[in-house]
């Protein structure tokens, strides 16, 4: 069921973001579907995208990307997304997939900094990664969106 995503799964992981996009609780900026196909390959390249897929359709993505502390040669992986479809969201697909992010972030010998950046049910996304043995490390804050 959890797999690492291949080129072309693109597409799919595409279609699912933008329902991610489409059913934010925020207003947010158009998306170009261009910069999405971009980060994606680059994830491919340089990080790794895990899938759920069932029956050739994604029901939930978590791409990470490998980055460099701004003050530190120091290295991790973060989430670029993470999400669940709807209707999938009472399976356990979310804790597969950050348990294949944990494993492969492990195999790399990195940290995994995942974020919260959507302001609904953040206690139940607090409790979530708690529950995986994440440690809240600060916040997101906006103004303006």
């Amino acid at each position: 069921m959890i797999e690492a995503a291949k080129e072309r799964d693109i597409p799919a992981i595409g279609a699912l973001l933008m329902q991610m996009h489409q059913t934010s609780p925020l207003p947010l900026p158009p998306v170009a579907p261009h910069k999405v196909e971009a980060s994606l390959r680059e994830c491919l390249r340089h990080g790794k995208i895990f899938i759920a897929a069932r029956e050739s359709k994604v029901l939930g993505v978590l791409a990470l990307q490998e980055g460099e502390h701004w003050y530190s040669t120091g290295r991790f992986l973060a989430d670029l997304c993470f999400y669940v479809e709807a209707g999938s969201r009472t399976s356990r697909i979310a804790s597969h997939l950050l348990r294949a992010a944990s494993e492969y972030a492990n195999i790399r010998g990195l940290p995994l900094l995942m974020a919260v950046v959507h302001g609904e049910d953040v206690v139940r996304k607090d409790n979530f990664y708690a529950r995986h043995k994440f440690q809240r490390i600060g916040g997101v804050y906006c103004r303006g969106f």
